[in-house]
């Protein structure tokens, strides 16, 4: 995955700017207060970092973000995944902020909320400033790339299934009643729902028509008379079917002469037999018309208890017998409950002594993943400027659960002759940035974020650690792609993409402007970040064999 464009519009001293990004590594430089960090505030509010109005240019509506990724891979049970999947791969993130607060969020041109882009966000990037909350300060985030440093996943996944079988276990003992007199009252109601719905005998459909043969029933004396007249009309003396025989009869002897009346003919014949059935038809209807008292009261008794049973049950006959289905399905699982608690108990002690065997294991490993890590962190860190053996791993006993039974801190001694302290709460900004850069390296294959972004992470560094870090940020690109804004031309001359940010005044108004550099006009860069405006010749020359320099260590490494 790869961040392959960014679009800032009216945010701060950034009227309009759009960067094209390479996708290994990419220093931006300028001079201070061009609005190099300006670009790492745009991506952040890309990621779902809070905004404020303030942050828009002054004398502007709006100030509008856009960020566009390519290659996501999909994690079907993440947030906004079904977007990700809609742009089959392809992600395009957009942020504008009002001036009155408002702030609309869009991926792939659908609304969503700050909060889901937050969550999108961990699996696109991560920013590491001096002054942000990092998700590798988290205990969890540190247990979690420990973990996949020892690349023991099944053993992780071992645990996470014994817990959640004993959990699932103890769920459904939980479920079962189990004192004595409320077993026995619960039996009793659901002996007695089963016994009252399995009485009744109910089936499907069974409703409408007890209704349909009570309204008739009501009203059954209305409907004989009027019935009995209909037929009376159709096939009596005198009647409508005659008259049909006496027109069809009559047609055809017009159609003997006249070929035109044929079809009316046929016409009246058709009529007369339709007649002549519609008749019939009454005739055994009026028979089955009920005007026995008998029949009515036992329609209205089955209707009566249908009615109970609906109030009492469900307001539809299916709701009905499914609950007596329920209720003798309930009533046989209590009858057989002591038995099937102890089976319950039995298996959540089995689940109980698998979950504490592989999380014993699993404790084991991680304490040698630690020292492995430990070592290989630690020497990383003097060439960054940092106390050698000043970092440490320590796996401490936790409460058993889904992740087993550790906690793990990561810690760093910044001062010799002090005690460590958690990462998470080590004061200077540039030691922690250095620390995290030197724990990436290490954990960089096993680290899954696409994207990190470096905001000033050589503050407190100085030229002699520089190259260091620029080689430890090309290392990482390997693995991921790397965004960083940098003061050190030791760091930039490692870079695989140089973007400059230049500030301009015009009309009384500041702007910003970026622009890739290419050629001489990176060792011009360099040599401008080594000795100012007015560098000259000497600073060109240590310029160009910086940017020698780091190609010789390229080739070196690739060809390694």
């Amino acid at each position: 995955m790869a961040l392959i464009e960014l679009t800032v519009e009216n945010l701060a001293v950034v009227e309009s700017v759009r960067l094209a990004l390479d996708q290994r590594f990419t220093v931006l430089t300028g001079e201070t207060g061009a609005g190099k960090s300006l670009v790492v505030d745009a991506m952040a509010l890309a990621l779902g970092a809070r905004a404020t109005a303030d942050l828009i240019r002054r004398g502007a509506d709006a100030a509008r973000v856009e960020a566009v990724f390519e290659g996501v891979e999909r994690e079907p049970d993440a947030p906004l995944d079904d977007l990700v999947a809609e742009g089959e791969g392809t992600v395009i993130v957009s942020r504008e902020l009002a001036a009155d607060g408002r702030s609309v969020v869009r991926v792939n041109r659908r609304a969503v909320t700050v909060g889901s882009l937050a969550m999108l966000g961990t699996r696109l990037a991560e920013i590491h400033g001096q002054h942000e909350q990092q998700r590798l300060l988290a205990p969890e985030r540190q247990l979690a790339l420990l973990d996949r440093f020892a690349a023991h996943r099944e053993l992780v996944s071992e645990v996470r299934r014994a817990f959640e079988a004993r959990r699932a276990t103890l769920a459904r003992a939980a479920e079962m009643v189990t004192d004595p007199a409320e077993l026995d009252r619960r039996r009793e109601l659901l002996r007695y729902q089963a016994d009252e719905i399995g009485r009744a005998a109910l089936r499907e459909g069974e409703l409408q028509e007890l209704e349909e043969r009570l309204r008739s029933a009501q009203h059954a004396e209305a409907i004989l008379s009027a019935a009995q007249r209909a037929q009376q009309l159709l096939s009596g003396e005198g009647s409508g079917l005659d008259a049909l025989r006496g027109a069809s009869v009559a047609l055809g002897a017009s159609a003997a002469h006249d070929a035109r009346f044929a079809p009316l003919g046929e016409r009246a014949t058709e009529l007369a037999i339709e007649a002549e059935e519609l008749a019939r038809e009454i005739e055994r209807q009026l028979d089955r018309v009920e005007l026995d008292p008998g029949q009515r009261a036992a329609a209205e008794e089955r209707l009566a208890l249908i009615y109970d049973l609906l109030r009492k049950y469900g307001g539809t006959l299916a709701a009905v017998i499914a609950c007596g289905i329920e209720a003798t399905d309930e009533l046989r699982l209590l009858e057989a409950q002591a038995t099937e608690r102890d089976r319950l108990r039995r298996d959540a002690d089995a689940h109980h002594h698998a979950l504490v065997d592989a999380a014993s294991r699993l404790s084991t490993a991680r304490a040698e993943a630690a020292r492995l890590l430990r070592a290989q962190v630690n020497a990383e860190l003097p060439p960054l400027g940092l106390p050698d053996n000043a970092f440490d791993i320590e796996v401490e006993p936790a409460e058993l659960g889904a992740t087993g039974g550790d906690r793990v801190v990561f810690t760093f001694a910044p001062n010799p002759g002090e005690p460590p302290r958690p990462l998470a709460r080590i004061a200077s900004g540039g030691e922690s940035s250095r620390v995290s850069l030197a724990l990436k390296v290490v954990l960089a294959a096993a680290d899954e974020t696409p994207l990190l972004i470096f905001d000033e992470v050589d503050a407190g560094v100085g030229g002699r650690h520089g190259v260091a870090l620029g080689e430890r940020l090309r290392r990482l690109a390997a693995y991921h792609q790397v965004l960083c804004v940098t003061h050190l031309a030791q760091v930039a001359a490692y870079a695989d993409a140089h973007l400059h940010v230049e500030k301009r005044v015009e009309a009384g108004r500041t702007f910003t402007a970026v622009r890739r550099l290419e050629g001489g006009e990176r060792a011009a860069e360099l040599a401008s970040m080594l000795a100012g405006l007015r560098a000259g010749t000497e600073a060109q020359a240590v310029a160009r064999a910086l940017l020698r320099e780091a190609a010789t260590s390229a080739a070196v490494r690739g060809a390694g």
